[in-house]
């Protein structure tokens, strides 16, 4: 633990200065004071349950069950903290108005006492896995049940450094309670040092997320095809693979994971020689547009209903795949590359299901022939996933589970 320790002191001054340069990049000073715990909203009412969720999929996977908690227990006051300011934006316009949202700390002890000082928190809910030690043990000290749903470990976490594990071994017998998604990740939690009286299988419940929404499609006046979350050099790909392809003048549209990106991908792309439209820009889709890139935040669930189907970013190159449960959701049939390390279980279920298409860059272009000419294959494909995701809506285990948790 003294390596994390010293680690934070010495990064302090440059994390001050990285978290000040976030808060001016998304217009928002409220990150700033609140990641280093300098203000909080007054209006935070305390003695409930603390949900962190760190950046966007995560906020995404738990509304479900925060939804089913305010409908069962409405006077249990909620408070969310997310990482990111994308995080933030989607917490605040879906959740409840009653649900209060923050900025979750940087882990220095004086930070974590005082938003568990504001909060007073009776129960704490980690989504997925956030390993962070000064929280951890502050919340042992004060006799507060921490609990981690949908919890999972990656590879890359398995493996990492001896002094990392060392960490993780320290603190995970301060947990209450495991969630695990999947045996795999309760057999990882084990080997990092949690005791196996303290976890429980309770299954995926990004496999519920968004499953109740009425989404309204974006309406681009053209049919299209979807390359959602993309990557550095992944739209040169997609396109190149794109034009290769009879796609029966359907337009392509690209969402990039990070908007910011949008001058790289227009060099990359320049090449081409292409008409391209970027929605941030406001220039309008003609029958003459190519490429229209949609480089905006909080809109990818509607370009997703708008689209004919979806080629999930992330996954043709190697960054290790993105949420391809949110596009079974929502409906459509999803292409995704071989790399989907951080959704390998995901991955798997889809084509056991054959509820999506796993294809590599070499394949791409037969795939999305195939999608864009046999719809019956491709409705197929949606039924399937429609059904995989029916029959594995877990809100009501995991609220089932938690209830000695809730304050009432």
């Amino acid at each position: 633990m003294w390596r994390y320790k010293l680690l934070l002191l010495l990064l302090f001054i440059p994390l001050v200065f990285y978290t000040l340069w976030q808060s001016f990049r998304a217009f928002e000073f409220r990150y700033f004071l609140q990641r280093l715990a300098l203000s909080f909203n007054s209006k935070i009412k305390p003695n409930g349950i603390w949900v962190h969720a760190a950046s966007v999929g995560e906020v995404n996977a738990v509304i479900p069950l925060i939804q089913k908690i305010c409908e069962e227990k409405p006077d249990l006051p909620i408070t969310l903290s997310s990482n990111t300011t994308t995080s933030a934006a989607v917490a605040i316009k879906q959740l409840p108005k009653t649900v209060q949202h923050c900025y979750f700390p940087l882990d220095y002890s004086s930070m974590v006492k005082r938003l568990l000082n504001k909060i007073k928190p009776q129960s704490i809910f980690i989504v997925e896995t956030e390993f962070w030690p000064n929280l951890y043990t502050q919340v042992s000290k004060n006799n507060i049940p921490l609990i981690i749903i949908n919890g999972r470990i990656s590879e890359k976490t398995l493996h990492a450094k001896n002094w990392l594990k060392n960490i993780y071994a320290e603190i995970l017998p301060l947990v209450t309670k495991v969630y695990a998604r999947s045996e795999t990740d309760q057999s990882r939690f084990i080997e990092l040092g949690l005791n196996e009286n303290k976890i429980e299988v309770l299954g995926n419940i990004k496999f519920s997320a968004l499953s109740q929404q009425d989404i309204t499609p974006i309406n681009i006046n053209r049919p299209y095809v979807l390359a959602a979350s993309t990557r550095e050099d992944e739209e040169k790909i997609i396109v190149e693979t794109w034009l290769k392809s009879e796609n029966d003048n359907l337009l392509l549209v690209i969402v990039p994971r990070h908007p910011k990106r949008l001058s790289d991908i227009l060099n990359q792309l320049n090449s081409f020689k292409l008409n391209i439209s970027v929605r941030s820009k406001k220039e309008p889709v003609t029958n003459s547009t190519d490429i229209y890139i949609a480089d905006t935040i909080g809109e990818l669930k509607q370009f997703i209903v708008g689209s004919e189907f979806v080629l999930m970013g992330g996954s043709f190159v190697k960054k290790g795949g993105h949420n391809i449960l949110e596009v079974a959701q929502l409906g459509k049939a999803v292409i995704f590359g071989t790399d989907m390390r951080s959704f390998e279980d995901e991955a798997k279920i889809f084509c056991q299901y054959q509820a999506g298409i796993q294809c590599s860059t070499n394949n791409l272009n037969e795939i999305l022939e195939k999608l864009i000419n046999d719809k019956n294959y491709r409705t197929k494909i949606e039924q399937n996933a429609k059904n995989l995701i029916s029959e594995n809506d877990n809100v009501k285990k995991y609220y089932t589970a938690i209830q000695n948790n809730l304050i009432t």
